[in-house]
């Protein structure tokens, strides 16, 4: 199978940034929940 330079070079493209959005992504969501807990203690104990 062949794949001409540029095609892999977009797929490469694509491929790298769909890690680096999901990283992201994952690193919001870790920080949006753990904020969510922080909250959530901090009014329980006071």
């Amino acid at each position: 199978m062949y794949i001409d330079p540029a095609a892999g070079s977009l797929v490469l493209q694509v491929v790298i940034a769909g890690v680096i959005s999901a990283l992201a992504f994952m690193r919001r969501a870790r920080r949006a929940t753990k904020a969510f807990f922080v909250s959530l203690f901090n009014r329980h104990h006071r």
